[in-house]
């Protein structure tokens, strides 16, 4: 044991994670990790690597008994405080280092209570905004497809029905942004069971999974469409491949979105090529398009909707209701933001960079 703080440590690690994990000055990041950790806990985590090591390698490294120090590891992911997964060259299981978000704050959804929630409520005002503004950014939208134009040639990666259709395992969990806000007593009007969580290449990955409970691919393809129906926004990581979950997000719970939807101009926040477009000849004025946008990009100034550029996210929710079909997902003329990273790998490296962090020993 040492005499530092192992909240105040464990916080400057997760904060050289690339995802990031600002403090903030009335303490709240701390108050975070006092929640979800003991202090033995936390100051376990601050020694983990992001790579992964067994409980062998890790009893060697720190002069532990391996024993019990399987025992706290196995504890510790139990409550979703660290990453865990068997290793096929190890023949063992493998205990890593996780980010907070998208991560571990993910991974206490079981564990959430009131007071948990009002915790993260008063983090999400201050600190959590910071990590939303930084390049690469955490989210891209995906267009509904409905709402794509027929000649539009659009990436795999950016169509939500072919990460389901390419997946090994599909599951769902409940959203534990919109726990959180039912939780302080703020509940959503939109489903709320509606987070896909993909395994690309792994069969069966999610039987076992206390968190997510496992569908076929067709359930995944319908509740896909049930939330874009019900107005919600297809989002998933900044990457090209290996994507592992499908978030069907709004601005009134969306630790992101409501960070991003508070701002002038959400668009330059958030990884988007693409923008609405309307008809004028088609449009009839009818409004049925604006409560749809949860962003406030669309407007009626006289007898046909306009499109705010600069809050307009691309995600095509309001297109799939206008009676006249009059509008349609077009590629932006100009893209505001650099591709997506190839893959998570790719992503950290940019996002260390852009933060100027250097999480080298956390590997």
């Amino acid at each position: 044991m040492t005499d530092t703080n192992p909240y105040e440590q464990l916080a400057l690690v997760l904060d050289t994670i690339p995802n990031g994990y600002p403090a903030v000055e009335d303490g709240t990041h701390l108050r975070i990790l006092e929640w979800i950790f003991t202090s033995e806990e936390a100051e376990l985590t601050c020694k983990l690597k992001l790579r992964g090591e067994t409980s062998e390698e890790i009893a060697i490294r720190l002069s532990l008994p391996e024993d019990e120090l399987e025992k706290l590891l196995d504890v510790m992911y139990s409550k979703g405080q660290i990453n865990s997964w068997m290793s096929k060259s190890a023949g063992r299981r493998k205990y890593g280092l996780m980010p907070f978000a998208v991560g571990i704050y993910e991974e206490q959804l079981n564990r959430m209570d009131a007071e948990f929630a009002q915790i993260l409520e008063n983090y999400f005002h201050h600190g959590f905004k910071k990590i939303t503004a930084v390049e690469p950014v955490i989210f891209q939208v995906i267009p509904v497809n409905q709402s794509i134009n027929a000649e539009l040639e659009i990436h795999p990666f950016q169509k939500a029905e072919q990460m389901i259709e390419s997946s090994g395992s599909w599951g769902v969990r409940e959203c534990i942004c919109k726990k959180q806000k039912e939780l302080i007593g703020e509940p959503c009007s939109y489903p709320t069971t509606v987070c896909l969580i993909l395994a690309p290449r792994r069969e069966n990955a999610f039987d076992d999974d206390e968190l997510t409970k496992p569908i076929t691919k067709e359930e995944s393809l319908r509740l896909l469409k049930h939330a874009e129906d019900a107005g919600l926004v297809h989002c998933t990581y900044n990457v090209q491949a290996n994507h592992t979950y499908i978030c069907n997000c709004c601005t009134c719970c969306c630790g992101v979105l409501r960070g991003v939807e508070s701002l002038d101009k959400p668009r330059e926040f958030i990884k988007t090529d693409f923008v609405m477009k309307v008809d004028a000849n088609l449009c009839t004025g009818c409004g049925s398009c604006l409560e749809r946008c949860q962003f406030g990009a669309l407007s009626i100034p006289e007898d046909v909707c306009v499109v705010d550029p600069e809050r307009c996210i691309g995600c095509g929710v309001c297109a799939i209701v206008c009676p006249e079909s009059a509008m349609e997902i077009i590629k932006s003329e100009s893209s505001e933001k650099p591709a997506s990273p190839e893959n998570l790998m790719d992503w950290m490296t940019q996002r260390a960079i852009s933060r100027d962090v250097d999480p080298s020993d956390l590997l």
